[in-house]
């Protein structure tokens, strides 16, 4: 078991004011009410929002027919996910019942996971990682939290991708799962999806607890210092994680000095 920390870099007032630039302008968030979840054959295509948490001890295994609204469910205590990534319906007569999380609002955007957007973040606790071992030290940092059963999650795989091809040499890009090792590596055989960039998992889920995620895929961006300069949903409409967004962390990272 291994713990990494990421990289450090004292943020200048400009690259502060640069970044927070890249930040847009709220959404107002929605409680759930009754809206249906996806079949495997159109979640590649039309999910466009996280997936969230249930309390319940393990996943839904009905397979609905849309595509769901909110974000995908993540477990409290269970590693097993619905049959082919599928989720019931949201609202009344929910998995989620009671204990459902509507997304929070901050600064105006949706998030499903604490704020910590100019903070140092906890460490990135990894159980095994699945490929090379990152060296992280300064580099921007992407790390994703997702799950396989997750038709966002497997969506923003082909955005990870491109980021980690693209800007590899100054970004790393990790996506860190809690469920078993045998669920990740059959990614590629049943669902035709194949991760490029580093992955990892995590059973236990510590980071992500401390990060209060409730909602998947989610991603925080830490500089070369540790301050995290974008986090949330990273398909959320309106506030799309960007190729864009990231060429400009990195322009201010090199005029700064930060990178090596």
């Amino acid at each position: 078991m291994r713990a990494i920390t990421l990289p450090g870099l004292a943020r200048s007032a400009a690259a502060v004011a640069a970044l927070s630039a890249l930040l847009f302008a709220a959404v107002v968030a929605g409680a759930a009410t009754t809206q249906p979840a996806s079949t495997a054959s159109t979640a590649s295509t039309a999910s466009t929002q996280p997936c969230t948490q249930p309390a319940a001890a393990t996943r839904p295994a009905a397979a609905p027919t849309t595509t769901p609204a909110e974000p995908c469910a993540l477990p409290t205590a269970a590693t097993t996910g619905p049959a082919d990534g599928q989720m019931t319906q949201f609202g009344a007569g929910s998995p989620f019942g009671v204990e459902y999380k509507p997304p929070k609002e901050i600064g105006g955007k949706r998030m499903w996971a604490s704020s910590f957007l100019w903070a140092k973040p906890p460490k990135l606790e990894v159980e095994k990682w699945l490929s090379a071992e990152p060296k992280t030290d300064g580099k921007f940092v992407l790390i994703e939290f997702w799950a396989t059963w997750c038709p966002p999650c497997r969506k923003s795989i082909e955005l990870l991708n491109g980021l980690h091809k693209k800007f590899g040499k100054d970004l790393i890009v990790i996506g860190i799962s809690d469920e078993p090792e045998q669920a990740v590596r059959a990614l590629k055989a049943k669902y035709k999806v194949e991760i490029e960039y580093f992955s990892a998992i995590d059973t236990k889920a510590r980071t992500k607890t401390e990060l209060g995620v409730f909602g998947i895929p989610h991603v925080i961006i830490a500089e070369p210092g540790g301050s995290v300069v974008w986090e949330g949903f990273p398909l959320l409409k309106g506030y799309e994680l960007t190729e864009k967004i990231v060429a400009k962390m990195i322009e201010i990272g090199r005029k700064s000095g930060s990178l090596k």
